[in-house]
């Protein structure tokens, strides 16, 4: 599978997680958006005829690097409760990733340093959609 990501510091971007606006960043926290950009998967079946899917797989992921300290950290962990999904919003310069229904895996990768502490937490989306920004 092949992806596209892109890291962005908090205040490059307006994020929105579950309707909500997201602005509980702190220094060093950030913002990852990744998507699978291979539309077009081959394969040959046991007769070797070779067949393709197209535009199939629209998923990707938001990782948020956070304090575990911050207000809004509690929020996102009532989210992993969340069996149905919750739409998540991160808008750049150039473009605006989101979907509809985004679900928050286990926090994870917990880095502890002189400065501060950071949690990723991360959402995965079966739809991740982007669209691009034009200047009119």
């Amino acid at each position: 599978m092949q992806l596209t990501q892109h890291t962005f510091d908090p205040w490059e971007v307006v994020v929105q997680i579950d309707g909500l606006p997201f602005t509980d960043f702190g220094t060093g926290d950030k913002v990852a958006v990744a998507w699978n950009n291979d539309n077009v998967t081959d394969s040959v079946d046991n007769n070797g005829n070779g067949k393709s899917a197209i535009n199939h797989d629209h998923s990707g992921t938001f990782t948020f690097s956070i304090d575990p300290n911050a207000a809004n950290y509690a929020h996102l962990i009532d989210l992993a409760n969340n069996l149905t999904g919750v739409p998540v919003s991160v808008t750049s310069s150039f473009a605006h990733f989101h979907t509809d229904s985004a679900r928050i895996t286990r926090p994870v990768d917990t880095t502890l340093n002189a400065e501060y502490p950071s949690v990723s937490v991360v959402f995965k989306a079966s739809v991740l959609q982007v669209d691009p920004i034009t200047e009119s």
